[in-house]
């Protein structure tokens, strides 16, 4: 079977978190990262990839992977680390609908700190790590 790159606009790293692959969207999201074109000013210039030097596309998919890594939203209900590995630790602050945000820690696998804004939307987060 063919391997396939996994950079560009390609959607596998999204499609993997969203699935639960955590080590395989980790693999992928580390892989894209990593990929810049060594002749760029800035590490952030990825290419050449599926458009052409500059891909914008390249970074936008796997910052939407990481975050779908991260958080899901599935109604009201707000799905944390449902495809993380348990060995990164991460602080992250992000937005999910109903005008919420979720900041918190994980550190050694453990989450150390979960600020909920507004605290009425608590009730609706699911550690998945604990599952």
């Amino acid at each position: 079977m063919k391997k396939l790159p996994i950079g560009g606009w390609r959607l596998q790293a999204v499609q993997v978190a969203f699935v639960g692959k955590a080590e395989q969207a980790a693999r992928m999201v580390t892989s894209n990262f990593a990929s810049h074109e060594p002749y760029s000013r800035f590490p952030a210039f990825w290419g050449p990839n599926q458009v052409g030097q500059l891909d914008q596309s390249h970074g936008g998919i796997t910052m939407t992977a990481l975050q779908a890594m991260l958080m899901q939203v599935v109604g009201k209900k707000i799905y944390l680390f449902p495809a993380w590995p348990k060995d990164w630790d991460v602080y992250f602050k992000l937005h999910a609908l109903y005008n919420t945000t979720v900041e918190g820690e994980l550190c050694g696998g453990k989450v150390t700190s979960l600020k909920v804004t507004p605290e009425s939307r608590t009730a609706d987060v699911v550690n998945m790590l604990a599952k």
